[in-house]
């Protein structure tokens, strides 16, 4: 019996070494990651404050010019805004009861209920005088997806239909003129739109960036200071969410399937390709513990610690998905009638699963599960 003694203390000694070595590298990654949210997200405040600027620039002095330059400071906001959709889908400040995911983001939306649509040029909050006599931010607030989630009258996405119009061509986006804002009906009460939009858009990111922000009484105490497992299955569940569920199903396979251009993400700016290969980088920045500045542990180290061979699978799905997302053809809208392009958009469908699945074996490896589709949660 004593000639065993030494050698069991001495693997129990190890056994409790990477144990303690394994819960040191949860707490880094977990704060690891609350560095990259912020950062991700106060990159997004910035091009909306740019946004918000360019918007009301063309609203003081509408014209063709001003219209285009607002159109490309929506497509840059847009860039920073998908990399941060990787930490919805677990009841964090972004879409927990009072989030305001729904008024940054929401989709679709039935363009009738802003403003006008070809054949019917009195519809929408623009032109209801009578029912919606001022336009302000608190308006858009109270009526955004009430009567139905399409109605959708505030984010990224009315802001966008304001600026491109109703997409008419094949070949390209909506191409609403500045006349518009300068002489068609209702051109001031548009304008109105337009800031109240941009406001509210800002606010509701700078809302985002505080409950992140370090050193603060906020959400990120809260989750830096819960078992780090607990913050690890919120990490990875918005990772196999946007995976297997949003991008793969709601914005790919539902366009591909219906061949619907109302059913694509940004079909007003032809700017959905984007869209994909954004939400792609934001898992792969989270994968890796990389953004901007930002360099830390990542769950990449954590699938290395538990089981190298997984990692090996889940990385070379994370580095896929993002190489096939940029060879969807352009644009979307066309791709999803195609035959070359909708086999490139099934591509990246079958790769997002596949990492889905590969994201709830990791979880399960690491004492928990997480979901992958809205049923599942």
């Amino acid at each position: 019996m004593i000639r065993f003694t030494f050698p069991f203390l001495f693997l129990v000694s190890v056994a409790t070494s990477a144990l303690a070595d394994l819960d040191s590298l949860k707490r880094d990654v977990v704060s690891n990651y609350a560095n990259l949210v912020h950062a991700n997200y106060a990159d997004a405040l910035v091009e909306a404050v740019n946004l918000q600027g360019a918007l009301t620039a063309f609203a003081n002095e509408p014209d063709e010019a001003g219209l285009a330059k607002a159109r490309m400071a929506w497509i840059s906001a847009r860039l920073p805004y998908l990399q941060t959709e990787v930490f919805r889908f677990y009841a964090g400040p972004i879409d927990d009861d009072d989030g305001p995911e729904g008024l940054i983001n929401a989709w679709p939306l039935d363009e009738a209920y802003v403003d006008y649509v070809e054949g019917n040029p009195s519809v929408g909050i623009v032109n209801d005088t009578a029912n919606f006599p001022e336009i302000t931010k608190e308006l858009l607030v109270s009526v955004n997806e009430k009567d139905g989630e399409e109605n959708i009258s505030a984010g990224f996405h009315a802001i966008e239909f304001l600026l491109w119009g109703q997409d008419e061509n094949a070949d390209g986006p909506g191409n609403r003129s500045a006349d518009d804002y300068i002489t068609a009906p209702n051109a001031d009460r548009r304008k109105a739109y337009l800031l109240a939009a941009g406001e509210l858009l800002v606010e509701n990111l700078e809302h985002l960036v505080a409950e992140w922000a370090p050193g603060q009484d906020n959400y990120r105490k809260s989750f830096e200071a819960a078992p780090s497992s607990e913050s690890l299955k919120k990490i990875i569940t918005g990772m196999s969410m946007l995976a297997g569920f949003e991008l793969s199903g709601e914005r790919l396979l539902v366009a591909m399937e219906t061949r619907a251009q109302e059913d694509e993400h940004s079909c007003f700016s032809d700017t959905t390709h984007s869209d994909v290969i954004y939400n792609a980088k934001g898992i792969a920045n989270v994968w890796e513990g990389e953004y901007g500045n930002v360099k830390g542990a990542g769950i990449d180290d954590l699938a290395k610690a538990v089981d190298a061979d997984l990692r090996k699978k889940l990385r070379k799905t994370i580095q896929e998905a993002l190489k096939l997302s940029k060879q969807i053809p352009v644009p979307f809208d066309q791709a999803i009638l195609e035959e070359n392009g909708r086999a490139s958009i099934l591509a990246v469908v079958e790769t997002l699963e596949d990492q889905a699945d590969l994201l709830v074996e990791l979880s399960q490896k690491l004492g928990f599960e997480v979901p992958t589709s809205e049923t599942d949660s």
